[in-house]
C-alpha cells in the first residue's frame, strides 16, 4: 500500500515553532500599522496550521494588502527556518515507531502536506524523515492548489492499486472523498473532530496508525 501522510499535526507537532514564527510576524504587522496590538497564544494559531499560505492569510486577515500577506508569511517562513535548525522541531511521541513498523511491513511512505518546499527540506535534514519517507509532495509546487488535486500526480508517479491519506484538518479527508481511496482521521493533531466526521476510521494517537493501516479492514470501513 501507498499511504500518504500530512505533516504538520499528524507526523510534526508545530503548535510551538508555530505559535513563535507566528507572533514575529503579527508583531511587524504592528509595528508597521497594519495591525492593533495583541498578544495571541499557540492555542489561539494552530487553527491555522494545516492550511496553505494564502488561504492562513485570507483567513486571519482577509482585508490586509497582498504584499503584506506576503511580506509577513516570509517573516513566518524564515523564523520557522530557523527554529528548526535550532532543534526545536518535534515529531509526535510513538510516530518514529509506528512509521517504522509501517516501513517493515513493505507500504511506501509519501508526505503530501500544504507546506512550501524549504519548511519541507529542513525538516527532512533535522528530523531524519528521509529513513522513512520515499518522496514529499508540497503545497507550494503545485501553486498551493487543493491537495486533492495534488493526488492524481502522485498516482501517476506511483501507479498502486492501495493507496491511503493520514491527517488531521478536512483538507486531508477531501483528498479521500475527492480519490475514492480511505482515510485515517488524526484527532490528536490541529482539527476539530467535527473535520474529521468523513474519515474511514480515526485514531486518537500514533501508535494506533500501524493497527488501523490493514488493507482489508481499511477498505471494509470505506466500502460498507
Amino acid at each position: 500500500m501507498t499511504i500518504l501522510f500530512d505533516f504538520d499535526g499528524t507526523l510534526h507537532n508545530t503548535r510551538r515553532l508555530y505559535g513563535q514564527a507566528f507572533r514575529c510576524a503579527y508583531a511587524m504587522l504592528v509595528r508597521e500599522g497594519f495591525a492593533p496590538e495583541k498578544t495571541y497564544t499557540d492555542e489561539e494559531v494552530s487553527i491555522y496550521l494545516g492550511m496553505t499560505a494564502p488561504d492562513m492569510w485570507n483567513t486571519f486577515m482577509p482585508s490586509l494588502p497582498q504584499e503584506m500577506k506576503e511580506k509577513a508569511g516570509a517573516v513566518i517562513g524564515r523564523e520557522l527556518i530557523e527554529g528548526i535548525r535550532r532543534g526545536e522541531a518535534v515529531l509526535y511521541d510513538g510516530i518514529r515507531p509506528a512509521l517504522q513498523v509501517l516501513k517493515e511491513q513493505g507500504h511506501r511512505l509519501l508526505v503530501l502536506s500544504n507546506c512550501r518546499e524549504a519548511y519541507m527540506k529542513a525538516h527532512r535534514q533535522a528530523l531524519g524523515l528521509d529513513e522513512w519517507f520515499e518522496d514529499y509532495f508540497c503545497g507550494e509546487t503545485y501553486g498551493f492548489c487543493p491537495k486533492e488535486q495534488i493526488f492524481p500526480f502522485i498516482r501517476q508517479r506511483y501507479p498502486d492499486s492501495a493507496y491511503c491519506m493520514i491527517g488531521d484538518r478536512a483538507s486531508d479527508i477531501q483528498v479521500g472523498l475527492a480519490n475514492g481511496i480511505p482515510t485515517i482521521g488524526c484527532l490528536y493533531g490541529f482539527g476539530e473532530p467535527e473535520e474529521l466526521s468523513q474519515a474511514t476510521q480515526t485514531v486518537h494517537a500514533p501508535a494506533e496508525i500501524p493497527a488501523v493501516i490493514v488493507q482489508g479492514t481499511l477498505e471494509k470501513a470505506a466500502n460498507p
